[in-house]
């Protein structure tokens, strides 16, 4: 039974990005679908891993048949590569930066999620896995940077002994005040936001609640020392109600069930 040649590894990624691989993956339709404005996987990434697995699959054959084939990690990355280089001109469509990082962060994990079930583990190996899961957590960083993080800067206390009360307490109101707006608005946005399995979801929010809610605290008590009296007028959330905002988030259609 006569084979089929594989690539060498010195044109393997020019074969790759402009051969049979990329001609048949471009023909699947959902290729060419933009991305979800929620930040969910693509709708492409379904058909992709069913067209990539036989391919991979059919490459360890190769192997084990000692035809010569180029090797299955080469081979692996090489494919991965591409299917990156798609993904990130479909991020590029989303003008918000924590969104295109978000859906990057979405999609990298549908993969990983999607090869375990299919118990890929012995196809790809463990470094595959650990690299991909690197992709996750750098694209989570990422996401939280270009959002959360800004919300974080309102909480920063930069006042000192020296300051006048009365200064003191007009900063703090207008922190405050920056910060009641932003949180708002920052959940507003994400809780219509989805993300692709349940567990990721837990795993982020009790990132954002490990990060948030302490700086939170410590603002607050500061703030209730220096305002006194009124302090409550400006304070428009409790901690339970930040807690509780943040539980609410990447629901996607699931709000409206």
């Amino acid at each position: 039974m006569s084979t089929t040649m594989s690539p060498s590894p010195t044109s393997f990624h020019e074969w790759l990005s402009s051969g049979p691989q990329v001609n048949s993956i471009n023909s699947i339709p959902v290729v060419k679908l933009a991305a979800p404005a929620d930040g969910g996987y693509h709708p492409m990434m379904e058909s992709l891993v069913c067209h990539l697995v036989p391919i991979i699959k059919s490459q360890e054959m190769n192997i084990v048949n000692g035809d010569g084939a180029l090797s299955l990690s080469a081979q692996t990355e090489g494919t991965v590569e591409l299917l990156e280089s798609i993904l990130a001109s479909n991020s590029e469509k989303h003008v918000d930066p924590s969104l295109r990082h978000f859906f990057m962060m979405n999609n990298w994990r549908y993969l990983e999620v999607t090869n375990q079930r299919k118990e890929l583990d012995v196809i790809f190996g463990n470094v595959w896995f650990r690299k991909n899961r690197e992709k996750v957590q750098q694209n989570y960083e990422f996401y939280r940077r270009y959002s959360w993080d800004k919300v974080l800067e309102f909480l920063k206390l930069d006042i000192n002994n020296s300051m006048e009360i009365s200064i003191a307490a007009g900063s703090m109101k207008e922190k405050l005040s920056l910060f009641n707006m932003h949180f708002n608005e920052t959940c507003k946005v994400q809780c219509t936001w989805s993300v692709y399995d349940e567990k990721l979801r837990e795993e982020i929010i009790a990132s954002l609640k490990n990060i948030l809610l302490p700086a939170y605290g410590i603002f607050i008590g500061k703030f209730q020392d220096i305002v006194t009296n009124n302090a409550y007028e400006y304070i428009e959330y409790g901690m339970f109600d930040i807690n509780d905002m943040l539980d609410n988030l990447f629901l996607g259609n699931k709000k409206d069930n």
